[in-house]
């Protein structure tokens, strides 16, 4: 049975407030793929799906929290 990745990019500004979220999510291997596939290949289906989230993340997130960021300074 396949699993689900979930990763998640908040920032927060210093009052605990969310300024920028970020979620993805993905299906990767499990027992039975991996049982199926063989280690290695499950692994690196695995692996590609963690890199590939964790990295769509993080500039979704960066952009965001910029754009908000340029909003903030524009109004000052």
């Amino acid at each position: 049975m396949a699993v689900k990745l979930e990763t998640v990019t908040t920032f927060y500004d210093e009052y605990g407030n969310v300024i920028s979220k970020s979620e993805r999510t993905a299906t990767v291997p499990g027992i039975k793929e991996i049982d199926r596939d063989g280690f290695r290949a499950a692994f690196h289906e695995l692996e590609t799906a963690v890199l590939e989230t964790t990295n769509g993340v993080r500039q979704d997130a960066m952009s965001s929290l910029l754009e908000e960021l340029s909003k903030k300074k524009r109004k000052m």
